[in-house]
Order: C-alpha cells, then structure tokens, then sequence
C-alpha cells in the first residue's frame, strides 16, 4: 500500500534529505564519532534539530538511530544563553531591554518564548531557572517575523508554503497564514510582507488551496489504483475513504466540477456504493464455488484458516438469511450450490465432525501400531497430537461420549500427560524384569536413567499413588524398599573379582567380606542371576572359573586366607 502521509513532503526534500543522511553515515563509519565535523555536514544536522517538530517520525528515528542528538541546539543556543546568563548576572534580572546594544539577544530571548513548546525539557528548565518572562511583550514586527521564519521551516521542509487549516503540528503557523491571505485580499498587507510572502511560493487564494488538496487526494488514489487494479481503498485508510465520500456527495448533489468527475472515471472510481457491494458479494460466492470444487461441499467453517473472509462472509449470508434480509435471488444462488443454513449447521457440523473423528481415530490406531503408545509426539505429527489434547479436554469438561470413551480406552488411550508418561514407564519396568528378572532398577541407571528416576520416585510417593497402580505394580513383584544403590559399572566389578582371584586363588568372595562389600553382594547376585545373565558375561566369568554354586552363610567361616 502506498505510504500517503509521505505525499505531504516533497519528492525534492525527500531525495535531498536521503543524500544528506548518507553523507553523514558515510562520515560516522569512517570516523566512528561526529566530533570534528565542521561545515555543510554540520549546518545540515543543525538545521534538522531546528525543524525536528515538522519532520515525519520515522526520519527522526533514523537520526537518533544513527547517534545524532536531535534534542541539542548546538553552539548556536549555547552561546546566546551564556550571554543571557551574563546579562542575568550583571543586572539581576532577564528583562532584556530593546535597545541597539541588546537587539540580537532580546530578539533569540522572544524567539524562545514563543517556541517554547519546540524546546528541550533540560532548555526550558535552563531558562527558566533565570526567571525568564514566558509572557514577554513584544512588537508586531517582531511578532510577524517570528511567525514568517516558521513557515520558511515549513517551505524548507515540504517544498510549498501550503499550511493545511486544521494542522496539528503547528495550529499557530495556520492560523497565521490565514489572517496573511485575508489581509491581501483586503488589500490591507504591507508590499515588504507580500514580497516575502512570494518569495515562499505563498498561495493567496483558498480556493487554489483547495485544488491543490483535491489533486494530492486524487494522486493519493490514483497511486492506490496503479497498484492495486481498483479504487476499493479499505477503511483504514480513513482520510482518503472519507475524501472518496464526499467525492460521490457532491456528484450527488450535481457540485463536482466536470473535469474532476472525468479523472475520476478515468481510474475506474465506483460512484454508488451498491455496485461496490454487489462486485463484494460475486467475487466472495466465486470464492465458495472454488471452495466447493475443491472440498466436495460449501460448508466453510467460520474460522476457516486459509481464506478467513470467506468464512465470516459465510457465517453474515447465514445471519441475513436468518433474519430474512437476505435477497431471495442470492438466497436461489446459495441453495443451488448446496449452502448450510442455519437451521441445517448443526445436522451438518455433526456429519462432518463424526468423520473428521473416525479419520482421526484410525490415524491414531496406526500410530500406536507402529510407536507403541498413545502419546503422540510432537515432532511425529503434530496434528494428531492436537486432536489427542482436545479429547482429553472433552473428556474432563464431561463433553465427550460413552462410545468414544470405549473405543480410546481399548487402545489404553492416556486422559492425561501425566498418566500417558506413568504407562509408559511401567511397560519398561516389565521389559526390564522380563530381562533381569526383578524389578530392582538401580539408581541412576545409566542405561535408561527416566526409568530409575521413575522407580525411585514411585517408591517415595507411594501413599499418594492410586490403588489401580499400586496393584498394578504388586502384581510385577515391585521391590518397595527404598534404597540409593550407586551403579558401578560391570566391568569394574569384573575386574575387582580378577584382581582377588589373582591375589586369593579362587572367586569364592564372602557376601559380607568387609574389604569390598560391594564385590561380596556382587558376586552373590551374579549367582543368582545367572540364567538371565548375557552369554558373554557368563563366558568372562568362566574364563577366570568363576564358582556359581559355593555359598557363605553367616555361620560358615571365612577361608583362612581372608582371616
């Protein structure tokens, strides 16, 4: 969309003031710093300080951006307050006289009283803090020149001395140029004033104003339509919309000049708004035949994700209709393509929703076919993993059926994360005694650490689990003793056993031998273990003849080598 509010500046200031800005970056990535900088350079960021209130936000940004501190005054302010500071303590107050001696300081002393609303916080307390007179008289010259270097600024700025009437930035500045062109018409302004007037390109008629403002609204427009193909400018747009409106009043009203209404047509401009409405609702039913081509039906939900006008179009034909304000003939056209009224939505919604389900049911069923659960990740499919978070939600708000209900439950669907983790740790903890045969996972196992720290917090949090889970876990022969083991890896334990067979002759290690408890329990457990240990386990232990049938029991004595 084509930026309007940058119509107001001149293509002249724009072009120069971009030439300018890049001098200047130029300058500060060579030097890294503006200290130093004299001449055109310098004179150009003073100038932009001094006309910072008229210029468009996002210039201003790039300056402050850029490291320019567009708030200083320069030297220039500096020195004239040092004088005033100056005059402050010599005389004890800041009433400037007019006289020759002072005619440079009480004029830059009355140019901050009237623009004191341009001045920087820390400026106007500087001033202030001398007890300036903010109400300080001054002659209508001076009073009239003041105002005349304000709108040189402006001249400066936007290329034209057309202050609109109403302008915020500067109601005085317009206000002025008012009085200024009712005074020439009254033959009543002086020939020096008029002059300089000129010499700004000062428009002295209103009504060329008004033509001037007409054809920046109209190339407004015309910009619009080049680019787009159509003169159909949204609403947001305000000002441009609201001048198209009081274009189509005042052909209305048979007071648009005819040259104006020829451009107008020469870009297609739509004059009466039930053409724009009737080429709105064609190109939106071509959208819902699309719709049905591609989808088999014209039920397009409200909150359709790829075409979202289209679905609350859908959802406005439905609500005219209810009200009987839809015309019969869009009504006909509708019904032919099998549109869903709202008495039918709800018969309608449910057909498609049932299928939708069915859909993703069986998608589901295949998931848990191939992964093993019903938890469904994220990375895997994203979508399914959706719809399993709103059959969970259906399900706590008491919204979902019985028959649904069922049909999860057979593929032991989780209703929450949390139990969807729980199920999925308790099937490792049988495949786990299916190989070790017991359910002792020890401590920070390094093979499957979530499934030690699972065992280890169930252990702890025993009285709050629910009674289905702890039979489920007495009916596995869960060890419920609560016990830290830290793991010391196999081959470690091996290599312990090596070094005493080499030291004692034989692996006959006592289970409470008190050099190296761990190795006693050790060996013990490999007894016990034995036809669930890994053949190459058994074959390491073979080698070194290892004993699998000799025991100790807390009355037999030790070997006499241990004593």
């Amino acid at each position: 969309m084509v930026d309007f509010d940058n119509t107001f500046f001149s293509k002249e200031f724009l072009d120069n003031w971009h030439h300018n800005y890049q001098k200047l970056e130029d300058y500060y990535k060579r030097e890294n710093s503006f200290n130093g900088m004299s001449g055109e350079l310098e004179r150009w960021i003073e100038h932009q300080r001094n006309i910072k209130h008229l210029l468009p936000q996002e210039l201003t940004d790039k300056l402050i951006a850029l490291g320019v501190d567009v708030e200083s005054q320069g030297n220039t302010w500096d020195v004239m307050f040092k004088q005033l500071s100056n005059f402050v303590q010599v005389n004890g107050h800041a009433f400037v006289p007019a006289d020759h001696e002072h005619e440079v300081l009480r004029d830059w002393l009355i140019r901050q009283t009237i623009n004191k609303r341009l001045l920087s916080t820390k400026q106007f307390e500087k001033l202030d803090k001398l007890n300036v007179d903010w109400d300080i008289t001054m002659s209508r010259d001076q009073r009239w020149e003041l105002m005349y270097a304000r709108l040189q600024d402006f001249h400066a700025v936007f290329g034209h001395a057309r202050v609109p009437q109403k302008w915020a930035k500067d109601p005085q500045l317009a206000l002025w140029v008012q009085v200024q062109r009712r005074m020439h018409t009254q033959g009543k302004l002086r020939m020096d004033r008029e002059q300089k007037l000129r010499n700004v390109d000062f428009v002295w008629n209103i009504k060329a104003v008004f033509d001037s403002q007409w054809k920046k609204k109209f190339g407004e427009l015309e910009a619009f339509y080049k680019k787009h193909g159509h003169t159909r400018v949204p609403g947001k747009y305000s000002k441009l919309v609201g001048w198209m409106e009081r274009q189509r009043m005042a052909k209305s009203r048979n007071q648009l000049a005819p040259e104006r209404e020829k451009k107008l047509e020469g870009i297609n401009f739509i004059w009466d708004f039930k053409d724009i409405k009737e080429r709105a609702w064609d190109e939106k039913f071509n959208e819902l035949k699309q719709f049905k081509k591609e989808n088999g039906h014209a039920f397009v939900p409200v909150n359709y994700k790829e075409n979202k006008s289209l679905g609350t179009w859908v959802a406005s034909q439905r609500w005219l209709e209810a009200k009987e304000k839809l015309d019969p003939v869009k009504k006909k056209k509708l019904s032919l393509l099998g549109f869903v009224w709202s008495k039918d939505t709800e018969k309608e919604l449910r057909a498609i929703n049932d299928e939708k389900w069915e859909a993703s049911f069986k998608e589901l069923k295949a998931y848990k076919d191939k992964y093993g659960t019903c938890q469904v990740s994220l990375k895997i499919n994203q979508v399914l993993q959706r719809w399993t978070c709103w059959q969970r939600k259906a399900f706590y708000e008491g919204k979902l059926s019985q028959e649904r209900m069922d049909r999860l439950n057979e593929l032991r669907f989780p209703w929450s994360i949390q139990e969807g983790y729980w199920m999925k740790m308790y099937d490792a903890l049988l495949e786990f005694k299916k190989n070790f045969g017991h359910t002792r996972v020890p401590f920070q196992w390094e093979k499957n650490h979530k499934l030690a720290d699972w065992v280890y917090r169930t252990k702890v949090h025993k009285e709050s689990l629910e009674i289905q889970k702890v039979e489920l876990l007495d009916g596995i022969g869960f060890d419920w003793s609560l016990t830290r083991r830290n793991v010391v890896p196999w081959k470690e334990m091996y290599g312990r056993l090596t070094a005493f067979k080499q030291k004692y002759g034989h692996t006959k290690v006592p289970v409470k031998w008190d050099e190296d408890l761990k190795l006693g329990k050790w060996v013990s457990r490999m007894r016990n273990e034995r036809e669930s240990l890994e053949p190459e386990r058994v074959a390491l232990l073979e080698a070194i003849e290892f004993d699998w049938g000799y025991r100790f029991s807390k009355k037999e004595r030790q070997p006499e080598i241990l004593k």
